[in-house]
């Protein structure tokens, strides 16, 4: 029964809250307002500038190499790592399999043997500096442990406990295509599955969106060009005699009332 329900309705179920939670996440993003210009600077003033910014935050993280060099390295490396690794899962679930996903197998293969080790970098680095020790929460280890849970149980499945990966492949096969299939797999494939399974629920809900949120982050995707005049849209016009802005006739009832002023 565990099985079954491992393998035919937890991931479905785990498969709907992440994509609820991404679009319901992207979709809070892009109906937020963002009437003023907070680009983060030093920041591009043109369209094309911003474009590139953005790749760059993407691919190499430029911005967090200049504020803190050691948190860059395990970022870039696991960043690194983790796509060879998905990339070569993407063997599990394509039949057949691509050529250039074959090619990547050997390089995604090391790639997960490594993985661990940013991840561990990460983690020792947030409990042993003491302003990060400040101002981490209990969602901060939980990622890095829930991810270091993964990875590891992953090593351990390829070097150790090595499951039939024709039974596995099929199981995969199975959930893409609504017929899911329950075999007798090794508990730490279902250990490895079920960790797997508890990130993409948690994914939508925790600071790992910021693989999405980076592209509406009014501090990165916009231009800085702090000398063009806006205009409010919401702002009411009001008609005014700038020579006489605060006519004592208008005033004088109010200022007159009780407690308003001194009556001659």
């Amino acid at each position: 029964m565990t099985a079954k329900i491992l393998y035919m309705y937890l991931p479905y179920f785990a498969a709907a809250i992440f994509l609820i939670g991404v679009v319901y996440r992207i979709w809070t993003w892009g109906k937020t307002p963002v009437p003023l210009r907070i680009v983060t600077t030093p920041a591009p003033k043109t369209r094309s500038g911003v474009v590139w910014r953005i790749i760059g935050d993407v691919l190499w993280f430029p911005s967090l190499f200049k504020g803190d060099k050691l948190l860059w390295l395990g970022g870039i490396l696991f960043h690194s790592l983790l796509w060879l690794v998905l990339l070569r899962h993407l063997r599990y679930f394509l039949y057949p399999i691509p050529a250039w996903v074959e090619s990547l197998q050997t390089t995604g293969l090391y790639a997960g043997y490594l993985i661990p080790l940013p991840l561990a970098l990460l983690l020792v680095r947030r409990l042993l500096l003491e302003r990060n020790l400040y101002i981490s929460i209990l969602g901060d280890y939980f990622a890095l442990i829930l991810l270091l849970g993964i990875t590891i149980s992953g090593v351990l499945l390829r070097v150790f406990f090595r499951a039939y990966l024709v039974d596995i492949k099929d199981v995969m096969l199975g959930l893409i295509h609504l017929e899911p299939r329950v075999y007798d797999i090794p508990w730490l494939f279902g250990l490895h599955f079920s960790l797997v399974l508890v990130l993409l629920i948690y994914f939508p809900f925790s600071k790992l969106m910021h693989s999405g949120g980076i592209f509406f982050s009014p501090t990165r995707n916009q231009r800085a060009n702090f000398e063009q005049r806006f205009v409010n849209p919401w702002d009411i016009k009001v008609g005014y005699n700038p020579n006489n802005l605060f006519p004592p006739e208008k005033y004088r009832q109010e200022l007159a009332g009780p407690g308003g002023g001194r009556k001659e």
